[in-house]
């Protein structure tokens, strides 16, 4: 457990301080989200930003600001809050992972399993550059849990 703290440690740190690209690497996202028919409503995006909006409620974590919006929405948070770091689609059901990475145009990188959750590190071409971990290139955080599923890019900053 200790190992897969720390690997999820150092990959949130790399996230943070590599956003290259970030607001096109969540329009991204967004985009292959609504195109998806995986099957499953999706409850919530949450899109993180250090820009703050007055058209937009959220909620600052300290290190960022997280927007939550529903799917129709979320096109409009990237491209009105400056400094968009990601975003991340929840779905109200665990999808299997071949159809998440058929859906998104993503190959796995890694999977690391959790006590009550599956993280896969993938990468997708138009989910925008990403950040490096362990010397590969990821853009698409996947995490598998029980009764839900969240895709994130480059990562899901937020609790899962």
């Amino acid at each position: 457990m200790k190992k897969f703290m720390l690997i999820v440690l150092a990959v949130v740190v790399a996230a943070t301080v590599t956003y290259a690209a970030a607001g096109r690497s969540s329009e991204g996202l967004v985009q292959k989200a609504e195109n998806a028919a995986l099957g499953a409503p999706v409850r919530k995006v949450e899109v993180y930003a250090t820009g703050q909006s007055k058209s937009f409620t959220y909620t600052g974590t300290g290190a960022f600001n997280v927007y939550t919006c529903n799917l129709s929405g979320a096109a409009n948070v990237i491209d009105g809050v400056d400094g968009v770091l990601g975003a991340a689609v929840f779905y109200d059901a665990k999808l299997t992972l071949s159809d998440v990475l058929e859906e998104y145009g993503a190959k796995a990188v890694s999977i690391e399993k959790g006590e009550d959750c599956t993280l896969i590190y993938a990468y997708s071409e138009g989910c925008g550059r990403g950040v490096v971990t362990d010397g590969k290139k990821i853009n698409v955080q996947i995490v598998l849990k029980e009764n839900a599923t969240v895709v994130g890019s480059p990562l899901v900053m937020g609790s899962y």
